[in-house]
């Protein structure tokens, strides 16, 4: 840090030479600033000072790391002692590993045994970025008890991915994968969707769809049901009429 701070003098005090060079010869502040690339004020401030202006020594700001300092300083030299002579970067770069090591570690597999179905199918259609710590831990230990979940949620979350974001053109992929894999009940979906592919296809492709002509039908046949079958078209017809 002394070694830094010492060539961060060094530049700055070679700068201030060039601006008091550039004073003698007549130039504005403005002139000199465009120059060095430096502001029009702090020019006119170094001229003004008449000697080379230190740099003010920075306040440490109070961080919540504070009180673990010693700690985490105490660790490093024990690694030290026994034997670690790597650089305190490569540490840094095991943060992540180090991440999922602890994510693992706090994994509970019992926790699987309290979930419904229907609550674990929820769990992998919704999108990982909407669930809390305890839900994606739960989504982990799923995946990670066997590897047929993990399968399983890979290609739900493809599927849905296509809905969210409008693939459509992906779909004969996934089709393809899901007949290959071993899952018979996600085959199954996909033989659903076999049979209507080019529905399905405009669906994940477009921006419309038949949902306002659903909703119309929709309320056609609650007005029909009020009439209990008692009147005939002529009847149904003003009604729906005035309903609009």
């Amino acid at each position: 840090m002394e070694r830094v701070r010492l060539t961060r003098r060094a530049g700055r005090e070679a700068r201030y030479e060039q601006v008091m060079e550039r004073c003698e010869q007549g130039l504005t502040a403005q002139e000199i600033g465009c120059q060095l690339g430096m502001s029009e004020r702090t020019v006119q401030k170094w001229k003004a000072s008449g000697t080379f202006p230190e740099a003010k020594k920075r306040r440490k700001k109070h961080s919540e790391f504070d009180i673990f300092a010693p700690y985490v300083l105490k660790r490093w030299q024990e690694i030290q002692k026994q034997g670690y002579t790597g650089s305190e970067r490569t540490v840094y770069r095991h943060r992540e590993t180090l991440k999922q090591a602890s994510v693992q570690t706090s994994l509970k597999p019992d926790r699987l045994h309290t979930f419904t179905a229907s609550t674990a199918v929820w769990l992998f259609v919704r999108d990982k970025k909407s669930l809390d710590e305890i839900e994606q831990e739960d989504l982990a230990t799923f995946c990670q008890a066997s590897p047929t979940l993990k399968r399983t949620y890979d290609l739900v979350q493809d599927f849905m991915q296509m809905v969210r974001k409008r693939e459509g053109h992906r779909l004969d992929a996934w089709l393809e994968r899901v007949a290959s894999s071993d899952l018979a009940e996600l085959q199954s979906f996909a033989a659903g969707v076999e049979k209507d592919k080019a529905a399905v296809k405009a669906g994940l492709t477009w921006s419309i769809n038949n949902g306002q002509v659903e909703e119309q039908v929709t309320k056609l046949k609650l007005i029909k049901r009020s009439m209990y079958g008692r009147a005939r078209f002529p009847l149904l017809r003003q009604r729906v009429l005035h309903a609009v």
